[in-house]
């Protein structure tokens, strides 16, 4: 993600109208290095030598995917749009220009009311099971944590496309970050998400997207009733719901998402 905003604003930095300086540090790749740890320190400093060349006043942003935000030290005037954490949520997303999601055939019948496939890595994933493992219409596959990566195997992955397309709902509980890729993930194979969040409800855009028209968020505390408000929406109202997720859709992309990013930082100038 890091990567296509920087080749993004590399392209178009001639049209793009704005006091603000992006910081471009690839966050994910670096905090994910094995020797990132050790070489914290001496990181710290390249990048505190390369901001001081930048006026002292100077308004900054950065993007980031990884679940802990950047590691390093930041000046406080940086807006950090990020994936999980930071000023201004963006969507959890990766590119994939083969379009495999959207070119999955649908199913027409739908013996799940809803489904999860992974892991529980969260406590509102727990919180998840302990609710809904016993309803006969909801359909979990979890395994132990050891057995699924980040490296997802062709045979996981099969797995989850045919459990969602299964399904009405596709469960999308936050992981270890306050976001999830299946929220994002259904959407493209037509099935409407639920979102379940504990602290903070990270959906992007909320400012101009009515996310209750094409998905659903549910606070854990409110977990304890996602079975019975699932099955009260009726036929009609979700195949609305359907056919607004496919009119939002183009949303969640990462073209677009850069275009929100510009649109931001541009709104954002000094007066």
């Amino acid at each position: 993600m890091e990567e296509y905003v920087y080749e993004y604003l590399t392209a178009h930095q001639d049209s793009i109208d704005t006091d603000f300086i992006y910081v471009p540090v690839f966050w994910t790749n670096l905090q994910n290095h094995p020797g990132f740890r050790k070489q914290k320190d001496g990181l710290t400093l390249l990048l505190q030598k390369a901001l001081q060349q930048l006026p002292s006043n100077a308004l900054l942003f950065t993007i980031v995917q990884h679940d802990d935000g950047p590691l390093l030290p930041l000046p406080k005037q940086t807006i950090l749009f990020g994936a999980c954490m930071g000023d201004v949520p963006l969507p959890l997303l990766y590119e994939d220009t083969s379009n495999h999601l959207l070119h999955q055939p649908r199913s027409v019948e739908k013996p799940h009311l809803a489904s999860f496939v992974g892991t529980l890595t969260h406590l509102v994933r727990q919180t998840m099971v302990q609710h809904l493992e016993n309803k006969p219409n909801i359909h979990l596959v979890t395994k132990p944590h050891k057995e699924w990566t980040n490296q997802v195997t062709a045979p996981q992955a099969d797995t989850f496309v045919a459990t969602t397309l299964a399904s009405k709902f596709c469960l999308a509980p936050r992981g270890y970050g306050r976001s999830s890729f299946r929220f994002f993930e259904a959407m493209l194979l037509d099935v409407v998400p639920v979102y379940l969040w504990d602290d903070k409800e990270w959906l992007p855009y909320k400012e101009v997207v009515d996310y209750s028209t094409f998905a659903i968020s549910v606070q854990e505390k409110d977990i304890p009733h996602l079975h019975q408000r699932l099955e009260s929406i009726s036929d009609e109202t979700y195949q609305q719901m359907v056919t607004n997720l496919q009119k939002h859709r183009h949303l969640f992309t990462l073209e677009f998402m850069c275009e929100y990013i510009v649109m931001t930082i541009t709104s954002k100038n000094r007066k």
